[in-house]
């Protein structure tokens, strides 16, 4: 919003929340570091002391329209070089302190993060420098460091050279493990290619790469830790709904590598020819068996079965089906049946979860957990509260702090209480920053999906209903399930619980019998 309204000259309001101005002026003042800072290293790759790292990228083939391309730099060899730097530009040492790039020692001392080290900045999708990587440039270790997280950086939400890679992905994006990757690639001209920074991709990357393309290719390094790398971003990235292949590369290659020797149409061609997920995963599978043995062909297979039962496409599977049968003398008959043995109780499944609809409108798989099903209410309930701050007073009426099944939501619902009540408020934008990164998706999705209701005060009394209706079902399961060892509790808490289950099935029947139950519960209270 603000790249927007600043391109057409519009003032944003700016909030009253005094809290969120101070961190708007921080976000600004690390901009203005980091922005500082890499042209500091970029000046000082130029220079005589950083002709070592220039030397190191000579090498590596990197031209000198590359490093101006990425804002290459170098961090001199001193303690605290950019510090006095920065210094002289009138910036506090609390905002060096927040960007990341400088650290305080337990004397008190300030000293610069990175030293003697070739930069790389990392910057967002709108060529904003957010963050950096930095590699030493002989033997010592750490090999590569990077910025820690900061107002403006968070490596599991980033990708190296997306800001270029975005407009130039087509159909696909290849995704590779390190900063000389993606920029060796760059330089052959295949420049729909981005780094992970970090040996996995996390949701947060992927549903990125997902706004950019449908298809995204994977080249990590053929080791055993970048295969495990290539199946945990294979599975986060067909999560997110890619279609996702892997770039094979020979043994002990990287990309920089390979396109260096072989140059960039080969790897083109590799790309092309990248395996499907589902190719991948059965290829892994098949090195770690010797199939030789009949023992061991027979493990490879069921477990090659285990990886078709995930395929939904019934025209794909009996593909690999055919294939595998083919491939390693079965017939197709014998892993067909392997493949359905292991649908069935799938499918069993999915025919038992039968929908229930909720007072809200929305639909609820009877296959969640009952308290699964309370705390998606919750969420929506919290989620609602953002859109409309008028239906606090009947929100809190009835969820005080703490009262939440959901910790997360408890954790949640204490900042947005607390922001409404200072008169702030909080919008739905402002909730996103609220909840962790592991329920964002999930917010995002019944703020996108469920939040568009013709009355609001409707929705969430409906919301509460279908919310005491399944605690008062939950707590009289566990009751009665106490209740079949009585030999175990003593007269007084036997009797105790009948009066209790007895309670509870009086109030299931109200709340079943009247639709206007939440309202009815609140004039109660």
């Amino acid at each position: 919003m603000k790249l927007l309204a600043d391109r057409a000259k519009i003032p944003l309001p700016e909030s009253d929340d005094p809290r969120e101005k101070e961190r708007t002026k921080l976000r600004q003042q690390v901009q203005d570091i980091n922005r500082i800072a890499a042209r500091f290293f970029y000046e000082a790759l130029r220079s005589g002391q950083g002709e070592a790292a220039a030397e190191y990228l000579r090498k590596r083939g990197i031209t000198g329209d590359t490093v101006r391309k990425f804002g290459l730099g170098y961090s001199y060899d001193g303690w605290d070089n950019l510090y006095e730097h920065l210094k002289s530009q009138g910036i506090s040492d609390e905002a060096m302190l927040a960007s990341g790039l400088v650290i305080k020692g337990s004397s008190g001392r300030l000293f610069d993060r990175f030293r003697g080290r070739l930069m790389f900045p990392i910057f967002d999708i709108r060529g904003t420098v957010i963050g950096f990587g930095g590699r030493v440039l002989d033997d010592s270790l750490p090999k590569y460091m990077n910025s820690p997280e900061t107002v403006l950086y968070n490596k599991r939400k980033h990708l190296y050279a997306l800001n270029f890679a975005k407009n130039n992905g087509g159909d696909q994006i290849i995704v590779v493990e390190g900063y000389m990757d993606a920029i060796s690639l760059h330089q052959h001209g295949i420049t729909n290619v981005v780094a992970s920074l970090g040996t996995a991709l996390t949701d947060s990357q992927a549903r990125l790469l997902k706004k950019y393309t449908d298809e995204v290719i994977i080249s990590y390094d053929a080791d055993t830790a970048g295969q495990a790398a290539t199946l945990r971003g294979l599975e986060t990235l067909s999560d997110a709904g890619c279609d996702v292949r892997v770039l094979t590369l020979p043994e002990g290659r990287d990309p920089d590598d390979y396109v260096r020797e072989y140059g960039a149409d080969k790897f083109r061609w590799l790309a092309n020819n990248a395996l499907p997920l589902v190719e991948y995963k059965i290829r892994v599978i098949r090195k770690q068996h010797d199939l030789s043995a009949t023992g061991e062909k027979i493990k490879f297979l069921s477990r090659a079965a285990d990886v078709l039962v995930k395929v939904e496409n019934a025209l794909e599977r009996e593909m690999y089906i055919k294939k595998l049968a083919r491939e390693y003398e079965v017939s197709e008959e014998a892993m067909h049946s392997e493949v359905i043995r292991r649908t069935r109780p799938a499918a069993v499944r999915r025919t038992k979860m039968s929908k229930t609809v909720g007072t809200a409108g929305k639909l609820i798989s009877a296959a969640e957990s009952p308290k699964e099903k309370i705390i998606h209410g919750e969420r929506f309930v919290l989620s609602l509260l953002c859109v409309d701050n008028s239906i606090y007073d009947v929100v809190k009426e009835h969820f005080k702090i703490g009262d939440y099944v959901g910790e997360e939501n408890n954790r949640i619902a204490g900042i947005i209480y607390g922001r409404i009540e200072e008169g702030s408020g909080v919008s739905p934008a402002e909730l996103m920053n609220i909840v962790s990164d592991g329920e964002s998706g999930i917010f995002a999705r019944i703020l996108n999906d469920e939040c568009h209701c013709d009355d609001n005060e409707k929705a969430i009394l409906g919301k509460i209903r279908d919310i005491e209706l399944m605690k008062t079902e939950m707590r009289r399961d566990q009751i009665i399930d106490l209740l079949k060892n009585k030999s175990r509790l003593s007269e007084n808490e036997v009797d105790k619980l009948e009066s209790e289950l007895r309670e509870l099935i009086q109030e299931l029947k109200r709340i079943k019998e009247n639709p206007e139950y939440g309202k009815e519960r609140r004039g109660r209270r």
